[in-house]
Order: C-alpha cells, then sequence, then structure tokens
C-alpha cells in the first residue's frame, strides 16, 4: 500500500551533477547515491510515491547564459542515475497541454522536465499537484531530497511552501556548492515552515503511516 501521508521529491539526480566527470558536476554528489536509492527502492516496492523534476535542456536555453552546458536531451547526463529511477515512470515534458496521467497509481514515479531552476516554470506541474489528490491526502507531507540545495532544491522546496504544503528536507540526501549558501537555505526555509530529517526518518514516515491506514483500514 502506498503511503496517503507521504510523497517523496526528488531533485535532479541525473548524471551531469551526480557523478564525477558530469558536466556540471557537484563536488560529494555521488556520496548521496545510498541514500537517494534507499529512497527510491521505498517507490519501487510500492510504499510512497516519487515526484522527481530533472534538467532537460536545449542548447538555445538561456540558463547556459549563467551555466555551461549540462543536461542535454538525448545525451546520458541529462538521464537520472539508477538509483533515483523506479521502473514505472511517466515523463512530462515542460509543453503547454501536455498529456498527464488520469490515474497516478498505476506509476511508481512521474518525472517532470524543467529548462531553467524552477520546476514550477514547468507549466504542468501545478496540475500533476493537483492530481495527486487521487493517492494522497491533501495534507501530505513532501519529502525533497537531491541537488543542489541553495538552488533546484530550494525553488522546489520553496513552491511546495508556497502552496501551502508540508516540507521535510533530507539532510543526508542533498548536497550544496557552497556550503554557506547552502545553510542559508535551511534556514530560510526552515523558516518557511520546512522541517530537516535523515533518510531513515523518512523512511520510517512511510512505514508509520502505511501501518496506520492498514490498522485503520
Amino acid at each position: 500500500m502506498v503511503s496517503r501521508d507521504t510523497i517523496f521529491w526528488e531533485v535532479d539526480t541525473q548524471y551531469d551533477f551526480m557523478l564525477p566527470g558530469g558536466k556540471l558536476y557537484v563536488p560529494g554528489a555521488e556520496k548521496l547515491i545510498p541514500n537517494v536509492k534507499r529512497l527510491t527502492d521505498a517507490a519501487r516496492e510500492g510504499r510512497v510515491f516519487l515526484m522527481s523534476d530533472v534538467d532537460r535542456h536545449t542548447p538555445q536555453d538561456p540558463e547556459f547564459n549563467v551555466w555551461p552546458p549540462h543536461c542535454l536531451a538525448g545525451t546520458q547526463g541529462a538521464e537520472i542515475i539508477p538509483e533515483g529511477l523506479a521502473e514505472k515512470n511517466y515523463v512530462v515534458p515542460n509543453r503547454a497541454g501536455a498529456a498527464l496521467p488520469e490515474d497516478l497509481s498505476r506509476y511508481q514515479q512521474v518525472v517532470i522536465e524543467k529548462q531553467t531552476l524552477d520546476v514550477f516554470d514547468n507549466s504542468n506541474t501545478d496540475a500533476l499537484l493537483a492530481r495527486l489528490a487521487t493517492i494522497a491526502e491533501k495534507d501530505a507531507e513532501f519529502v525533497v531530497f537531491g541537488v543542489v540545495t541553495e538552488y533546484c532544491v530550494r525553488c522546489a522546496s520553496k513552491g511546495l511552501l508556497e502552496r501551502g504544503k508540508r516540507v521535510a528536507l533530507v539532510t543526508d540526501a542533498i548536497e550544496t556548492i557552497d556550503p554557506a549558501k547552502g545553510r542559508g537555505t535551511l534556514e530560510e526555509l526552515t523558516s518557511k515552515g520546512a522541517r530537516l530529517i535523515t533518510t531513515d526518518q523518512a523512511l520510517a514516515l512511510v512505514e508509520s503511516a502505511r501501518a496506520e491506514h492498514q490498522r485503520t483500514a
């Protein structure tokens, strides 16, 4: 039974960010991979639903005026590492009117493509949040992990908080580029209502919620 009280939200666990040699490698990101796998395993095993957002760029994207080219569509660098990808996934492009699954419960993971730091720049993200009502409670907590803390993790978390969602950040499954900015980001997000948890605590949340639903079913 999928937890109705917890949703996992994974950010940019892609080759170009996560592994040495990637086009925009985040130093130390590979150390997160065992915890990314543990969290994604919960989705593979049908214990929690997983939302993921990913960079999926074209060579003309304005972001490349700031950052070196990375995560180009059609390259391995743009793909989610195996540890962060569930078998039954549905990819949502950043295109107005893109087809969205009517029944999210058919999938373990939805992957939302973006061309900016902010997943909510994809016009389909809010519609997907609304469809989560079919598999999760209205006040379900979003458990966020991935890279980078002060950029895309911040955007996803802040966007969820601004939409009235409960948010927890998995401190041993996120990585920063600038430690000072990373700490500042966590302070900003916790001041807005987010809380900090570990991978063990995130998985325990899923199990306790599922056990409670089974008890009351």
